[in-house]
């Protein structure tokens, strides 16, 4: 049983290692790519994000990958052929990834997840161990998503292209959108966090404190007070940013004038040394 243990434990880690080369960098190279944030800085969001999504929100995933995929039922009398399939599940998942992320691939972790238990149940129990209404549903996941992600994507570029970009005065415009695109992305990503991460903070409050507040006002507080504090970090940067463009550009222009001036002083030095000695010259004849 030990060595059981070690050897799933061992595979998890394979696996969790290959999705961290494959799709984190699918989360993160955009940001990384657009000079956003830097390659250590992506990788510390990674890290936090992804450890604390698994365990906030891993379970619903989790459940479905082990009891809407195949019938675990059809295993309840030989457990050591559905914990084997599991092992062959990680194995063939993360070599996989392996295999994609080596040549620059970027792939979907659970399209190989699913299609692993697929083909170990086929494999094992038959056709019939597969629940096809569930891969079905998943399935149709797979082909929405790249439609429906399209469109957002396209919406929303269309919208900062118009009221930004196309603008004469394009700084002026994002000081001003800056609130409203950090409550909107705060606000989605708030709606599906914070009702469930402030959970255990409300009923600690009831219970420890005293404080009977419902959750939802713990969440707004908090998805506000985020809000506004990604607001200011924002302005303060993009203050910053033009700062130093300006600085740069005074600096440039600095340095050609001061060789100007040098050019000038030089020339006019030596119109003046030559004009010396021409009047020398004719005064000594």
């Amino acid at each position: 049983m030990t060595i059981s243990i070690f050897i799933v434990v061992l595979l998890a880690f394979y696996l969790a290692w290959n999705l961290g080369a494959n799709d984190v960098a699918n989360a993160m190279g955009t940001s990384v790519g657009s000079s956003s944030v830097t390659l250590k800085q992506a990788l510390i969001i990674a890290g936090i994000l992804e450890f604390s999504g698994a365990v906030l929100f891993g379970n619903k995933v989790s459940q479905t990958l082990v009891t809407e995929v195949s019938n675990p039922a059809l295993f309840a009398d030989v457990p050591q052929v559905f914990a084997t399939g599991m092992f062959s599940v990680l194995l063939a998942s993360g070599l996989w990834l392996q295999i994609a992320t080596s040549r620059g691939l970027p792939v979907s972790s659970s399209h190989a997840v699913v299609g692993a238990i697929a083909g170990f149940s086929v494999t094992a129990a038959g056709f019939g161990a597969i629940e096809w209404s569930s891969i079905g549903i998943i399935t149709l996941g797979w082909i929405i998503a790249p439609v429906i992600s399209g469109c957002i994507a396209a919406l929303f570029y269309s919208q900062i292209k118009r009221w930004i970009l196309d603008q004469p005065q394009q700084l002026r415009q994002l000081n001003e959108w800056i609130p409203w695109l950090s409550a909107l992305l705060l606000g989605v990503f708030g709606v599906i966090v914070l009702p469930k991460a402030t959970q255990p903070l409300a009923t600690f409050l009831i219970e420890q404190v005293g404080l009977k507040l419902p959750s939802h006002d713990i969440a707004l507080f908090i998805g506000t007070t985020a809000a506004v504090g990604l607001t200011v970090y924002s302005w303060r940067e993009l203050d910053l940013g033009t700062r130093r463009q300006g600085d740069g550009g005074m600096g440039g222009q600095g340095d050609g004038e001061t060789r100007r001036q040098g050019d000038g002083g030089m020339g006019g030095q030596g119109d003046g040394e030559t004009r010396r000695q021409g009047d020398g010259g004719r005064n000594f004849f």
